[in-house]
């Protein structure tokens, strides 16, 4: 059975149960969790999270984008429409332990990198030195791009992939105040 099929099969599984077919499109919670692809690391499981409950966005290191600002963006325009007022909505930024960013930090890793992709950009958006310094960065980048509503509220955690743990290292603030 090849991977594909594995997938159908479990999906078949899942749908022979499924009744959340109703959701409304706005979540449960007030929460927007943007949070590694890594395939160890699953929100749903980490904070037993349910269909409906919030919306996740997941990239490469869970890093602050310009495409993850647009997307929070949109977001927050589309929550706004559903619900007739301003969003409470808060970012929840769940970083890693044992990110594979982190080999993008070591010196001929990121000389890789650059070369591959003919520029420092990647090396510079995505490296992980250190977890805590990474997710101020994130939220650094939040409060300097523009069309991110200054009203957002936004966190940063790190997931301890070896205990299973969330450890809040950035307070929930809003995007505008310092």
């Amino acid at each position: 059975m090849t991977d594909l099929e594995q997938l159908y099969q479990r999906n078949t599984s899942f749908a022979e149960t499924f009744t959340a077919g109703d959701l409304p499109i706005k979540p449960n919670l007030s929460t927007l969790v943007l949070t590694c692809v890594d395939a160890r690391v699953d929100p749903a499981k980490y904070a037993g999270l349910e269909l409906g409950d919030a919306l996740v966005l997941r990239n490469v290191g869970a890093r602050v984008t310009d495409a993850v600002a647009l997307e929070v963006s949109m977001l927050w325009a589309l929550m706004e429409m559903a619900s007739g007022a301003s969003p409470k909505m808060e970012l929840v930024i769940v970083q890693h332990t044992k990110c594979g960013m982190a080999r993008f930090a070591v010196p001929e890793v990121a000389t890789q990198i650059t070369e591959r992709f003919g520029t420092e950009e990647v090396v510079d958006t995505y490296a992980i030195v250190d977890l805590e310094e990474s997710l101020a960065t994130d939220v650094a980048r939040l409060r300097s791009n523009s069309i991110v509503p200054r009203e957002l509220k936004v966190s940063g955690h790190i997931y301890d992939i070896e205990t299973g743990r969330l450890q809040q290292v950035i307070e929930t603030t809003r995007l505008t105040q310092g």
